[in-house]
Formats: structure tokens, C-alpha cells, sequence
């Protein structure tokens, strides 16, 4: 049984900026046990409510340390393509338990966010959010202030970091990169077929792959999630081309960065990627999980545990090593 309706949900949700702490009604109640995050809700202070971030209204969380603990720090979770902020409970409650707070929000066209399905035509607009969010409310975060994204996330950090440089190295503590977007797999293919579609169709069917060794989350985004979509627009396609090339074309970005990468990715094409930001980042800390594939935030517990694992070491000041 479906717990939300989500065009009701979102319409029932405040402004962020003037929302209280706690569950506001039982649609978002709903949503947060449908998506295992009710217990992360009960032992913090939680809030949830619209904001305009370039131009388009999103869906924004956050999860704070109750008032007699002190926060280590704040975490920007940004999500992959296709994913939403309510499949990312293990990594929430993993930064929770660790002492930190945690803020996220749906990307456009994802989740509870407005903007058409799925749909960006600039990965650039992604970077923005991300900078008119840190610039609207780094100041009430717990610092230093922390990011990780997987797969898109990870594009959305590096357009944000590469569009406003210094305010970047100003305001951000670590960044992490998880199974991070530069080219997909099949790439050449991708691009090939690119030139003929964007003329003559305006979407195309989605295919789910088998990028986790978790079965039950596989099974629960294909068959019982209500805020997946069936369909991708191929202009988003167009800017995710565009995205790779302006990435492999920038000069390089001094500052450490981390990269954790699954090395049964079949979704990215990650030894491309590997070298690509390897050059953009000469001081790129790269840790391999072996036999990982692409949703590591959602892969087993095998893998999981040592993505997470490695997430707090870089999160706690520990060096990798594993080189």
C-alpha cells in the first residue's frame, strides 16, 4: 500500500525557510516510512520544505544533531540521476551516527522537486542550485561544510566547484565523489545515437540495470518505488554529452578531492573517468572497492559497508591506506 500521494505531499510542505522542526503532516510521514527514514527522524531535529534555487523550486531536508549534542560538521548529499534524497537512508543515518548533519534536496525534475521529469538541458544549472544553496545557508550549517555525491551528485559538486571556484575553496571542507559522472558506458554509442534522436523523438524508455548486488533494493525501485519515471528526455542526454566534453576540456583544479569507485561499474565508463579526473585533479585520492558496481550508496552490505567506512575516514581526517 502507498503510504504518500506525491503531488499532495508537496503541496502540503511549507517554505523551508519558514518551516518548524518535526514531521508537519502525515504525507510526509508517510514518505519518510516508505523510505526507511523514520527512524533518522526520531533521534534528530528534522526539517523539510520548499526553495527556490536557480530559478526552480526544490524539496529540501535536513537532518541536525538534537540541541545537547554539537555537530562535527554539515553533509550536502547530492543524488544520482533517476534516484531521489529518500533512497539515500543508509548514507544518512551512517553521517548521523557519526556526529553530523545532514542536508539534501531532490535535484530538478527528480523526487519532490518541480521542473519536468528528469529533464535538465545544462549540467551547469545543477552547479548553480548546489552554489545558491550554499550561499543561502552555509551560515546556519554546522561547520566545516562537507559534500558527497553519487554518480550525477558527483557532477553536480564538480559544476559547482568549477562555476564558483572561490567560493568554493571558501565555504566547503571535503569533497566526495562517488562513482562519479563524467562518461557513461557505451558512450560512443550514446553519442552516436544522439544525433539522430534528438531530431525525431523527444524521450526514450528507460531500461533499469543491475547496478547494485542488492536484489531487494533492485527490485524495489523497478516494482514498488512511486517516485521513479518510466521515461528520459533526450535533451538530457544532449547535456550529459556536453557535460563530459566540457569537463575533459577544463584546465586543471588544485585541492584534494575523493573518488571512490566500484570496479564492476558498468554504468559509467569509470577507468575513462578515473584518468580524466586524475588529470583535472592532480591531487585526486582514488580508493577502489573491488567487485563494487555503480550504486554504491545502495550496494550490499559487503560493499556498502566499505564505501561508507572509507566516506568517515575522509570525513574524520584519516589518509587512505590503500594508496
Amino acid at each position: 500500500m502507498q503510504l504518500f500521494e506525491r503531488d499532495m505531499l508537496v503541496k502540503s510542505l511549507p517554505l523551508y525557510l519558514e518551516s518548524f522542526e518535526g514531521i508537519p503532516n502525515q504525507q510526509v510521514r508517510g514518505y519518510l516510512e516508505s523510505y526507511q527514514l523514520l527512524g533518522a527522524v526520531t533521534c534528530t531535529a528534522y526539517k523539510i520544505g520548499r526553495i527556490l534555487l536557480d530559478g526552480n523550486w526544490v524539496t529540501l531536508q535536513s537532518f541536525s544533531q538534537k540541541e545537547n549534542k554539537a555537530a562535527k560538521g554539515t553533509v550536502i548529499i547530492l543524488h544520482g540521476y533517476m534516484d531521489h534524497i529518500g533512497l539515500y537512508s543508509h548514507l544518512i543515518e551512517r553521517l548521523l551516527a557519526d556526529g553530523l548533519d545532514v542536508v539534501c534536496y531532490d535535484l530538478s525534475g527528480h523526487g519532490l522537486s518541480d521542473g519536468d521529469p528528469l529533464l535538465v538541458d545544462d549540467f551547469k544549472h545543477y552547479g548553480l542550485q548546489l552554489a545558491e544553496l550554499i550561499k543561502k545557508l552555509s551560515r546556519s550549517f554546522a561547520s566545516p561544510l562537507h559534500m558527497i555525491g553519487q554518480s550525477t551528485g558527483a557532477a553536480v559538486i564538480m559544476a559547482q566547484q568549477l562555476l564558483s571556484p572561490s567560493s568554493a575553496l571558501l565555504e566547503v571542507g571535503e569533497r566526495i565523489l562517488l562513482a562519479p559522472l563524467v562518461r557513461p558506458s557505451l558512450w560512443r554509442s550514446i553519442q552516436q545515437r544522439f544525433r539522430w534522436f534528438k531530431y525525431v523523438i523527444k524521450r526514450v524508455p528507460r531500461r533499469y540495470s543491475y547496478n547494485s548486488h542488492d536484489e531487494s533494493f533492485i527490485r524495489f525501485i523497478t516494482e514498488h518505488d512511486p517516485l521513479q519515471h518510466k521515461h528520459i528526455p533526450v535533451r538530457w542526454v544532449g547535456a550529459m554529452l556536453a557535460w563530459g566534453d566540457w569537463i575533459e576540456q577544463h584546465k586543471p583544479v588544485f585541492g584534494r578531492i575523493y573518488m571512490i569507485q566500484g570496479t564492476d561499474d558498468a554504468t559509467v565508463d569509470w577507468r575513462h573517468n578515473m584518468q580524466v579526473l586524475g588529470r583535472l585533479y592532480p591531487d585526486l585520492d582514488l580508493t577502489l572497492i573491488k567487485g563494487a558496481k555503480h550504486h554504491l550508496v545502495n550496494e550490499s552490505v559487503f560493499y556498502r559497508d566499505q564505501v561508507l567506512g572509507r566516506v568517515i575516514e575522509i570525513l574524520n581526517g584519516r589518509e587512505n591506506k590503500n594508496g
